[in-house]
């Protein structure tokens, strides 16, 4: 066989494994992208939740709070009203 044949056969063989092992790579690699692309979208959504739960946890400690207070001043109250029946009878 001829050297230049036995070139050009060695080159071919080569180009088509490059075919072979590249171009299912690419095709890995772009779909992983994406993947990476909607876990980021994913998680720059779960961030925002976070936060809006965040503000609702501290809204529902302050309206906690002013609970537990109303309920004392109510509980003042009843005490005050009990004394001041006990001055009416």
């Amino acid at each position: 066989m001829d050297s230049s044949k036995l070139l050009e056969y060695v080159w071919k063989g080569f180009t088509l494994l490059l075919y072979v092992i590249v171009i299912p790579l690419a095709g890995w690699v772009w779909s992983t992208n994406i993947k990476v692309n909607d876990l980021q979208n994913d998680l720059g959504d779960l961030e925002r939740e976070v936060a809006e739960l965040k503000v609702d946890v501290k809204e529902a400690e302050n309206n906690g709070k002013a609970i537990i207070r109303i309920e004392s001043d109510i509980e003042h109250m009843k005490g005050s009203l009990i004394r001041i029946e006990d001055l009416v009878r």
